[in-house]
């Protein structure tokens, strides 16, 4: 089924087609929400971005990707969140940081699920920014406006998270020699 029908047929409050959309696009859903928010709350946004998928429909106007529609509204569902549970906070000040380059074959050495405990473990400010900006392809501006701080703010989070995952990545070097 083509997405405007399926969206047509959401719409009307059609169960079958409820269930095709969910089951279609709840692996990239859970995806996204486990990037964000980590693996024990991952289900429980997941759910809530559906809620919102469902409750918001009306308002797709079939202009860009549907699916781009989708990651917008769990990307939007994850920040608040976050925010609600007062884990979305912005670090103006970062502790000691490597200034030096990992070894590049250290992250083509790493699994899928090796990388995303990594990121697991990124401060949630930090995280929020390295996912919007790295993973889902938001500038700064867009990141400044969706979370409510400066740009300069967003580029600051963003480079604490990529040193926070260069100082892991050099404790899993280190482990490897």
């Amino acid at each position: 089924m083509q997405d405007q029908e399926l969206i047509r047929r959401c719409g009307a409050n059609d169960r079958a087609a409820q269930r095709l959309l969910y089951d279609r696009f709840a692996p990239l859903v859970l995806a996204i929400c486990r990037r964000y928010t980590g693996p024990q709350q991952a289900e429980d946004v997941m759910q809530d971005s559906f809620i919102r998928i469902f409750q918001y429909l009306v308002q797709f106007k079939n202009e860009g990707s549907f699916e781009g529609w989708i990651r917008r509204v769990c990307v939007n569902t994850c920040i608040r969140h976050l925010e609600k549970a007062k884990r979305l906070t912005v670090d103006y000040f970062g502790e000691g940081m490597p200034d030096h380059p990992v070894e590049p074959d250290i992250i083509s050495r790493l699994n899928a699920n090796e990388l995303l405990t990594i990121i697991d473990k990124i401060p949630d400010g930090y995280k929020t920014v390295f996912n919007l900006s790295v993973i889902e392809g938001y500038n700064h501006k867009e990141i400044a406006q969706l979370l409510g701080i400066e740009e300069s703010s967003s580029r600051s989070q963003l480079t604490k998270a990529r040193k926070y995952i260069q100082r892991s990545l050099e404790a899993t070097q280190k482990v490897e020699l």
